[in-house]
């Protein structure tokens, strides 16, 4: 973490203070005190490493999201950093040694407990001073995440807004049309029954956070089936359910995401009857997988990404894991965490 100028003052004055204290508690009377020149400065790059450590430790921990506000999160990270700590300062000590610029006494056990004493005070000095800083900047990035995501969210709902339709007046139109098709033609019927259940759930569900996987299943298939009738051959679509009946029921995703996948595999990619784009929808008991061959148009169509962040956010609010997407140049892969439904108490009924 990039750090301002006055956190570095703030480690220096530590410092001399410390060394100050130090030579302080060796000295009994007045003329046995001398501070050397170089013991702040010294002491001012162990600190440093200590805030280094400190540093790594908790990013690393972050990139696999798995840092936690709680106090034993940092209590562990000040003790995992404290071995880390002691490690790398002896091993500097015995390269400085070793190579002659260095002083060190290993035969006396004694020198070799003040040694370690001295580091691991240092350490815990300096680490819990720095702690509550490292806990507010990681406070303050987890609020700025959820504020990014909750503004991505809102954006979303409205655009959704935006483009929608008076259901009565949809459904309507949407019978007035079956009854003109003739009855021979299959096909549109077909058509027409696909489009109606597709629009159908999008209006059930567009004041809902999360739905049963089972149901968004349905819905992708009804859309597929539209965008077979448009396109032909051109895309191919194939369905690997690796999940069980109870599975799928049990298990709840933000509405309309696979629609949104499928739109922009088509929207993003060339297709055609000699090239079609297969596009793959596997789903586990843990995730849904939507991949689909990389044939990126000459001209990328307007938007591009603005829907992946919108969707990222809707599914960092409902889902403890992120949502992910690895690009190759042969494919395109997102993964979509599955959120579990909570249980129904045992007791709960439904109100007459």
């Amino acid at each position: 973490m990039r750090k301002k100028p006055w956190f570095y003052v703030f480690v220096l004055g530590l410092s001399v203070l410390l060394a100050l204290y130090t030579r302080l508690t060796m000295a009994v009377r007045p003329e046995e005190f001398y501070l050397f020149p170089d013991a702040p400065f010294w002491m001012f790059l162990e600190a440093l490493l200590v805030v280094y450590l400190l540093d790594r430790l908790h990013a690393r921990v972050t990139q696999r999201d798995r840092a936690r506000g709680r106090a034993g999160y940092y209590f562990g990270l000040l003790w995992r950093g404290a071995l880390l700590f002691i490690l790398l300062k002896q091993l500097l000590q015995a390269a400085l040694v070793l190579a002659g610029v260095g002083q060190g006494d290993y035969g006396s056990w004694y020198a070799a407990v003040r040694g370690f004493s001295s580091d691991v005070f240092l350490y815990l000095l300096v680490g819990s001073v720095y702690l509550p800083f490292l806990y507010q900047q990681h406070a303050g990035q987890v609020r700025l995440e959820l504020e990014r995501a909750e503004k991505e969210a809102a954006r979303a709902k409205l655009q959704a807004l935006q483009q929608h339709v008076d259901p009565h007046f949809l459904f309507n139109n949407l019978n007035i049309l079956a009854a003109l098709i003739e009855p021979g033609n299959a096909a549109a019927h077909a058509y027409l029954g696909h489009l109606a259940e597709v629009y159908r759930y999008l209006v059930r569900t567009r004041e809902q956070e999360v739905v049963p996987v089972a149901e968004e299943l349905a819905f992708a298939r009804d859309y597929c089936e539209l965008l077979r009738s448009r396109f032909g051959v051109a895309y191919q679509f194939e369905e690997d359910v690796q999940a069980t009946p109870e599975q799928l029921r049990n298990l709840l995703l933000p509405p309309g995401v696979l629609q949104e996948l499928l739109t922009n595999a088509v929207k993003h990619n060339l297709a055609s009857r000699n090239q079609p784009l297969r596009i793959s929808l596997r789903v586990r008991p843990t995730e849904i997988e939507v991949r689909n061959d990389r044939r990126p148009r000459p001209q990328p169509a307007a938007g591009a990404g603005s829907g992946l962040a919108g969707l990222q956010a809707r599914v960092a609010l409902v889902a403890t894991v992120p949502l992910r997407i690895t690009a190759t140049d042969e494919d395109f892969t997102v993964t979509l965490p599955l959120t579990a439904a909570l249980p129904v108490p045992a007791h709960a009924h439904t109100a007459n």
